[in-house]
């Protein structure tokens, strides 16, 4: 628990460092034991190549078929022996495993006739390495057998800030046994599994060499350690080499601080193997890419002769996706045609807000009133106009062939916009406030009055304003009372929408209903301007 709590500590420094730093960009290598397996998960199940080398401690189990049947459990002795009962003694610490099995089998088939063996390793050992150096947690960490110096790092926490990836020594008995570079790993793919840990073994991180940073034009822009001698070759190499955005630049640029002064410069390609790195350099390699054209997904259905998802490109327009969509199919009823856009939702959401506050702030503010009387009618009213609210995002703008191949009327498309091309359905829907909300068949004959009675007239509890709704979604109001007729001109189409909005004045503790009432019709107008499309 204090190792994985070391672990905890180590890490939250690690984050802590990198969200201090100011430079834009990683050591290069940083990540790597932030994304390793964890020392702490269940490491010791077997799962080894076959040489791995035994040693004291390591558990095996020994299957024993033909003339003598059997199964044991063995463990290899501090002598580096396991004892098969009856048999005797056979020394395999330090063989490999598959000689180990081999050796075995061997021991059996001199002692005795018609008996096959399996020998196979259950559990491996554990080794203690001292862990010292340059690295997040210092001390003695023990693993799992087979571990290798990379394993002993994890367990560690990784390489500290003032450790080396570059120098890492790996000793034995009082001697090196190998020192490794981080780099063969992280650049080259070079990586030898064959030495093994040991109880005992020393893993020393040497301090870490000086540092350059590479920006711009490479594939993995990062803070670099530089051994002595390495070049400007060398860094752009453990970058990843030039990216895209560098092709047609034949130089790179390097900024070096001496004590007394700051000297930039560029350095031709043929030249970056002759220049040696040195402390306070910085490498900046030039780049240029051009933009990637966007392109915007968008959808029409209806009564077009293609339906379907469009992929179109920045520029192109209403017009553009009719023709790609094979023009509209007969039947279409262009002047009900609807556009959803989704920057327009999200202004509808807040407008609603806005709204909603107004209103609130409305009746918080009469509630004191000594003729006030907010009752539990208002407050559901209010509850149930924000639970129906739908937010459609519809852009009015006209559909019709000749219009929107004039550029002055076309409209550009944006990313996931969506076209509903309806078919003529020939009915006027009267919702709201009336005495019978139906669905009228549609007759050129008859005027806005005529479809209010065939609805049987309004309610008492409807508000003094009418609103008419084109099929385009152009909203209209119009005053009506029982004292004056509505003008007989007021365009009624097919598919217009008719909605008596409900006067909240008529609800005990509001006043001012005129200020109110509009804000509230406002929610199931746009409710209205869906359906007239839904066909």
């Amino acid at each position: 628990m204090q190792k994985l709590k070391d672990q905890l500590i180590a890490l939250e420094k690690r984050f802590d460092d990198q969200d201090s730093t100011s430079s834009g960009i990683d050591r290069f290598g940083e990540a790597f034991f932030t994304t390793i397996q964890s020392s702490f998960m269940p490491v010791n199940v077997p799962n080894i190549s076959s040489d791995y080398l035994v040693d004291v401690g390591d558990e095996f189990n020994l299957l024993l078929t033909g003339k003598l049947a059997d199964e044991l459990e063995l463990t290899v002795q501090r002598d580096g022996s396991i004892l098969i009962p009856e048999l005797g003694k056979i020394y395999i610490a330090g063989k490999s495993l598959n000689d180990s099995e081999k050796l075995v089998q061997s021991f059996i088939e001199s002692k005795t006739v018609g008996v096959d063996s399996y020998l196979t390793l259950v559990e491996m050992r554990d080794v203690q390495v001292l862990m010292i150096g340059g690295v997040e947690t210092v001390g003695i960490f023990t693993l799992p057998g087979g571990s290798n110096f990379l394993s002993a790092l994890n367990a560690a926490g990784g390489i500290s800030e003032a450790g080396s990836f570059r120098r890492i020594e790996h000793k034995r008995d009082g001697e090196i046994l190998n020192v490794y570079d981080l780099y063969d790993i992280f650049v080259n793919a070079k990586f030898e599994f064959s030495t093994t840990l040991r109880t005992g073994d020393i893993i020393f991180v040497q301090p870490k060499s000086f540092e350059v940073p590479v920006t711009g034009g490479v594939a993995y822009p990062a803070i670099f350690e530089i051994i002595d001698g390495e070049t400007v070759n060398d860094v752009i190499n453990f970058a990843g080499g030039f990216s895209e955005g560098h092709s047609g630049f034949e130089y790179v640029e390097i900024k070096r601080h001496d004590l007394d002064s700051q000297n930039e410069g560029t350095i031709n390609l043929i030249n970056l193997m002759t220049v040696n790195l040195k402390p306070r350099d910085s490498i900046r390699v030039p780049s240029y890419k051009t933009a990637i054209l966007g392109i915007n997904r968008v959808e029409i259905t209806g009564f077009v002769n293609r339906p379907g998802v469009y992929y179109l490109n920045e520029r192109e327009t209403l017009f553009d996706l009719v023709n790609k969509a094979g023009g509209y199919r007969d039947g279409a009823y262009v002047y009900g045609a609807a556009l959803f856009r989704e920057d327009a939702v999200e202004k509808e959401k807040r407008f609603a807000q806005l709204n909603y506050s107004e209103t609130i702030n409305y009746i918080v503010s009469n509630i004191g009133r000594s003729n006030a009387n907010v009752g539990r009618e208002v407050l559901d009213f209010l509850a149930e106009e924000l639970r129906s609210k739908l937010y459609t995002g519809r852009i009015i703008t006209d559909f019709s062939i000749n219009k929107i191949q004039d550029s002055e009327h076309d409209i550009v498309l944006f990313h996931n916009d969506r076209i509903i091309v309806p078919s003529l359905q020939k009915v006027v829907y009267m919702f709201g406030e009336f005495q019978l909300p139906t669905t009228l068949k549609y007759s050129n004959e008859m005027n806005l009055m005529d479809y209010i009675k065939s609805a049987g007239g309004l309610k008492d509890s409807a508000y003094k304003e009418l609103v008419v709704i084109d099929p385009d979604g152009t909203a209209n109001n119009y005053v009506v009372s029982k004292f004056s007729l509505l003008p007989r001109n007021i365009p009624i189409y097919p598919g217009t929408i008719v909605y008596a909005p409900k006067d909240v004045g008529k609800l005990d503790g509001i006043q001012y209903a005129s200020t109110v009432s509009p804000i509230l019709s406002s929610l199931a107008l746009t409710i209205a301007s869906l359906n007239s499309i839904s066909d």
